[in-house]
């Protein structure tokens, strides 16, 4: 039987494992999930926003505890663990405060009857496949807006990350959830179709590769279910001609870039420079590449923290290599470090064909690629020429010059000035390989309910 282990990214080592679940205890698994949906949902909405209400004031009391869990178990740095936590607060307060407003009933200006109204009902049970690079986010970003509509959430988290992922169920089921309407499952992969098989699991969401998205949709579309997919991006990041400030804005995008060691799915993977301004871009953001502290998960002077894995890291440096084979320009970074764990300097390359590897498929690593074109109508083209549409953005001095260019890229989310926001109270999602659906704010929380019409009219 396959495990779940935390193996601690700072120093490589296994520091306890968890056996995975066996295929024969689903369908159990299932039925709590489903008896805790038929009462969950005959709850009112100010009632189970009240579980989330305090479900955030759990996460606020215990941020200190969980920030080390993540700081282990993928390197995160303890700003940046802190502020995840302070995001996963934000969100279940936000669908707290505001979601029960848009669960109230639609009324329609419909003819040939006086009653029409859209119900926002409950479907029943969902999974969610979620990844490590935000171990507690990605799970509320799923979870409180489902268990706000009424739905019940059976959750299978990487297999890196088992500690944190069932101190969120604590948080959960500490803040009264009832027992079974939220589940961490540390399961095999190929135990998710089972899962989709049964005619109680209404949905699935996941975020992760192209590749297990694909996998997951397909079962999904096979059983009839509804599925929303979020499956990272080569966003673009284009500096125009008239930014005030070159060189402070190659710094921000070279710590964007490098937040998280790389592994965010928004984050700016080909920054996009205009030949104006190109020489003193690159010369600024090598400075700041070369600056950028690396360093252990726990130190308050580290910007970069270790890769989540051994793979992860290895990946990263072979991709960088095969880059400058190809013709890159390497000019800082991109090597193994000689210490313990899954560290790695950040990287910046320069010269990368258009359609070389790094510019078509995503580099989920510390990684600043950078390429120069001739002008604006240029940088829009190549922003364009990508199969993924996650987020992009647009850095510009004038900033209403900088909404015209937004509306002219193809991706779910565009930015001016900004990258890598993402928001309790904004939409997130993408477009073609970056998946499909929204989550976050209304849209995210409308995404598996029953649109369900009502209408009524007297007897004639």
């Amino acid at each position: 039987m396959s495990t779940y282990a935390l193996t601690n990214a700072n120093t490589g080592k296994v520091e306890k494992t968890f056996d995975s679940l066996a295929s024969s205890e689903i369908p159990g698994l299932i039925d709590t999930a489903h008896e805790a949906y038929l009462s969950w949902k005959n709850n009112s909405v100010a009632e189970r926003a009240t579980v989330l209400a305090a479900v955030a004031k759990g996460f606020d009391a215990r941020k200190d505890e969980l920030a080390e869990i993540i700081g282990r178990e993928m390197g995160k740095p303890r700003a940046d663990a802190l502020a995840e936590i302070q995001l996963v607060v934000d969100i279940f307060n936000w669908y707290a405060t505001e979601g029960p407003a848009h669960l109230e009933d639609s009324p329609l200006n419909a003819k040939g009857a006086p009653v029409n109204f859209v119900r926002h009902d409950p479907l029943g049970v969902l999974l969610g496949v979620m990844p490590w690079n935000f171990p507690y986010y990605q799970l509320a970003r799923f979870t409180a807006p489902n268990l706000l509509v009424g739905n019940t959430v059976l959750m299978k988290q990487a297999s890196i990350c088992p500690v944190s992922s069932a101190a969120f169920e604590e948080v959960l089921l500490e803040a009264n959830l009832p027992k079974g309407a939220y589940q961490n499952l540390y399961l095999n992969t190929e135990d998710v179709e089972h899962i989709l098989k049964d005619f109680r699991v209404k949905g699935v969401s996941v975020t992760g590769s192209e590749r297990a998205g694909a996998a997951v949709a397909e079962l999904a579309a096979q059983n009839l279910k509804k599925s929303v997919m979020e499956l990272g991006g080569n966003d673009p990041a284009i500096v125009l001609a008239d930014v005030e400030n070159v060189g402070k804005v190659a710094e921000t995008l070279a710590g964007l870039r490098f937040s998280n060691a790389g592994q965010v799915c928004t984050s700016p993977k080909r920054i996009i420079v205009v030949e104006d301004v190109y020489d003193e871009f690159v010369e600024a953001a090598k400075t700041a590449v070369e600056n950028f502290v690396v360093g252990d998960a726990d130190d308050p002077k580290t910007q970069m923290g270790p890769l989540s894995s051994e793979s992860a890291r290895d990946d990263a440096v072979e991709r960088i290599e095969q880059a400058v084979k190809d013709g890159a320009t390497l000019h800082a970074g991109g090597k193994k470090l000689d210490r313990p764990g899954w560290f790695m300097s950040p990287a910046l390359l320069t010269d990368v064909d258009f359609d070389d590897d790094l510019s078509c498929n995503e580099l989920f690593g510390p990684a600043l690629v950078v390429y120069k074109v001739k002008d604006e109508a240029a940088a829009i083209e190549f922003a364009n020429a990508s199969e993924y549409g996650l987020q992009a953005s647009v850095w510009t001095a004038d900033m209403d010059h900088g909404l015209e260019v937004a509306d002219q890229i193809e991706a779910g989310m565009v930015l001016v000035n900004e990258h890598v926001v993402t928001q309790a109270d904004l939409p997130f999602g993408g477009i073609n390989k970056s998946g499909y659906g929204r989550e976050l704010t209304q849209w995210g929380l409308l995404e598996f309910t029953n649109e369900k019409l009502i209408r009524a009219t007297k007897l004639s």
